[in-house]
């Protein structure tokens, strides 16, 4: 009970020492395991070593800009969070890296989330605050799992698709294609379009959500009875 007590103490320690230091890492590896976990499950590009070193790292930044200020006569009056600041600065490079444009959709948005909120947890537990980095944790990980079912529901459990529409004028009626694909249960999630006034052309791609059962036979007939569609593709 003693010890328990003695660790306690040097976990909640405003000073930095050897055995804070310490204790506030191995907490810190244990929140970005647990983010890390259900990231790899996924088999997301940033898995479980990605984001137990993010969480690791920021920790590192924040315990560093605790204990400078702490060690350093001259620096009493310096700021604790100045170099912790930088941490989420830096992690923005790394989720920009993280977001993949392909085909007019982009991917990895929730990846770059992860990586921000991971890096925000690791100071959080730097700067000695366990319970809510513990919180933040766990209510990363049920938004990763929960809301997922849950968006997954309003788009009736249908699966995303990238369609592709090359149209024989640059000038196709937008409004039209999106009530046709509306009428094949079709919902449009990101938008993108290529215009060729040279050739009198135009490229219609679209990041879509639809069912599972869903007849592709019929979604390609009625988008082709708008009668100027030379060629039409969907893709995972």
């Amino acid at each position: 009970m003693e010890y328990l007590d003695q660790l306690l103490e040097e976990a909640t320690n405003s000073e930095i020492t050897m055995y804070t230091a310490v204790i506030r890492l191995l907490f810190s590896f244990l929140m970005g395991v647990i983010i890390g976990i259900e990231r790899q499950y996924r088999r997301q590009e940033a898995g479980l070593r990605t984001f137990t070193l993010i969480c690791l790292g920021s920790t590192v930044a924040m315990l560093v800009s605790i204990w400078i200020p702490l060690s350093y006569t001259g620096l009493l009056g310096g700021d604790p969070g100045r170099i912790a600041a930088q941490v989420l600065t830096g992690i923005g490079f790394l989720g920009a890296g993280a977001i993949i444009h392909s085909h007019g959709s982009i991917h990895g948005l929730t990846t770059a989330a992860c990586i921000w909120v991971t890096a925000v947890i690791g100071l959080a537990v730097g700067a000695g605050m366990y319970i809510p980095a513990f919180i933040t944790t766990l209510l990363t990980v049920s938004v990763l799992i929960s809301l997922e079912r849950l968006e997954k529901r309003m788009f009736l459990d249908g699966v995303n698709k990238i369609l592709t529409i090359d149209c024989s004028t640059s000038e196709p009626d937008l409004r039209l294609i999106r009530q046709t694909l509306v009428s094949q249960k079709v919902y449009i999630v990101t938008t993108s379009y290529e215009h060729d006034y040279l050739e009198n052309k135009s490229t219609l791609t679209y990041k879509v959500n639809v069912k599972a059962i869903s007849s592709y036979k019929d979604i390609f007939a009625a988008i082709h009875d708008l009668g100027y569609i030379t060629h039409i593709k969907i893709q995972a």
